[in-house]
């Protein structure tokens, strides 16, 4: 299950007014949120600056909001 609807919720938004924040329709973040459409990676790269978290937990692959990365060179 992904973190869609409790990141909405946690912002006190509709479906309607987080469609609205996105540029997308109420009913494709209905599908969003209960899984029933894929979302493309634009629109999940959208949400995630949107909701200021990590695609991996938006996605609901991990618990922590924020990833933490350490990138070597």
């Amino acid at each position: 299950m992904n973190n869609i609807a409790s990141e909405r919720k946690k912002l006190g938004l509709s479906q309607e007014g987080l469609a609205e924040a996105l540029g997308t329709t109420r009913d494709s973040v209905k599908k969003y949120e209960s899984g029933e459409t894929a979302i493309r990676s634009t629109m999940l790269i959208k949400m995630a600056d949107y909701f200021g978290c990590s695609l991996d937990y938006l996605m609901g692959r991990t618990e922590e909001r924020l990833s933490h990365i350490v990138i070597q060179h």
